[in-house]
């Protein structure tokens, strides 16, 4: 189980950084390293529904029924 919660860790700080790197939280914004992976997500997708549906950062989304285990955007 540390080795999942570990590779989640990972990448919500993967998130965080291309969140900065983009613009859309500024750089000393550490409320979001507080925050689950999933909170995180679900505020940027209300945030673009609500303020910027163009935004051009996608987040991938494993869909596991793929049998070449490809990721998909959703």
């Amino acid at each position: 189980m540390a080795f999942l919660r570990e590779a989640v860790e990972m990448q919500k700080l993967y998130l965080i950084e291309q969140l900065m790197a983009n613009g859309i939280v500024e750089q000393n914004n550490n409320d979001l390293y507080h925050k689950s992976i999933s909170e995180i997500v679900h505020d940027y997708e209300r945030f673009c529904l609500e303020f910027d549906k163009d935004l051009t950062l996608k987040l991938l989304r494993y869909d596991p029924s793929q049998k070449d285990e490809k990721l998909s955007f959703q």
